[in-house]
Parts: structure tokens; C-alpha cells; sequence
């Protein structure tokens, strides 16, 4: 088994464990409103709940990467073009992913907004000082990796 089709295999684990997490967060809200609006039933513990603000977790902003391209420009040198959508710790994100890139030297990034909902991140790679041989599929595994640990969904299929 080669390591393309290992991270392949783990990229599509992550995802499925993503997808059950979705699921199991909106069974625990519907099962949280159905607490409270049950009939004469008063909890003290949920009084004393709700005079106090929430500080616990803020709910998930959802990620989603719409369209990403990945184009080998030089021997090793990339470029990369996402659209994904706009939303609160959507952008810091978008860089933490593109830091965890650590065997690639970033040579510039662009970061722009073309609509109301939307972010388009552009950036280059150059991966001269990577010592292995380097394909595109590989570094698309890779980009794909470091943005699933962001907490991004794919909506269409890597291309």
C-alpha cells in the first residue's frame, strides 16, 4: 500500500467522523429543545441555566470548501486556488491550514472576498527545498489534509 492511497484512506475517514459529528450535534439539539419544551417539567438546574449567559463552546461555523484548484507551474513550484465560504473564523482558518504546509516554502498568498459569502484564497508554493519527489497528487493529498484538521468540508470531490 502506497502512502498516496493511505492518506487517501484517512482523508475519507475524517470526513465520514466529520459527517457523524454533524449528525450526532443535531440529534443533541433536537434533543435539548424537546427538553425544553416538554409539558410541566421544571428543572431548577435549567432555571438557574437560563438567568446566566451561555459561556460554554460557541456552536460551529460551518467550512466549506467550494471549488479548489491546484496547478503545478514550475518543476516544484504550485499554485493554488480555493473558494470557500465567509463566515466567523473561516479566514484564520484558511492560514492556519496553509502554515501547517511545512515542507513548502509560501511564496505569496492573496486572501480576497469576490462576493458577499465568499472568500477566494490564492497562494504559490515552491517546494525546492522538499528532498522527495514531488507530484501533484501528493500535494493535493496534503492540502486536502491540512484542511480537513481546520474543521473544512468538501462540497464537490477534489479534482
Amino acid at each position: 500500500m502506497d502512502k498516496a492511497s493511505i492518506v487517501g484512506d484517512a482523508v475519507l475517514y475524517v470526513q465520514e467522523l466529520q459527517s457523524q459529528a454533524k449528525k450526532l450535534k443535531s440529534d443533541i439539539a433536537g434533543l435539548e429543545a424537546s427538553l425544553n419544551t416538554t409539558v410541566g417539567y421544571q428543572d431548577p438546574a435549567l432555571d438557574a441555566h437560563k438567568t446566566q449567559p451561555f459561556r460554554g463552546i460557541n456552536p460551529p461555523v460551518s467550512k466549506k470548501i467550494i471549488q479548489i484548484d491546484v496547478i503545478q507551474v514550475e518543476d516544484k513550484g504550485f499554485y493554488v486556488r480555493l473558494i470557500c465560504n465567509k463566515g466567523e473564523g473561516v479566514a484564520p482558518s484558511l492560514y492556519k491550514s496553509l502554515e501547517s504546509l511545512t515542507s513548502f516554502q509560501v511564496q505569496n498568498s492573496n486572501l480576497s472576498s469576490p462576493s458577499s459569502d465568499r472568500y477566494l484564497l490564492t497562494y504559490t508554493l515552491d517546494g525546492t527545498c522538499f528532498e522527495q519527489s514531488l507530484n501533484l497528487p501528493n500535494l493535493k493529498l496534503w492540502i486536502t489534509g491540512s484542511l480537513l484538521n481546520q474543521g473544512f468540508e468538501f462540497i464537490k470531490p477534489f479534482t
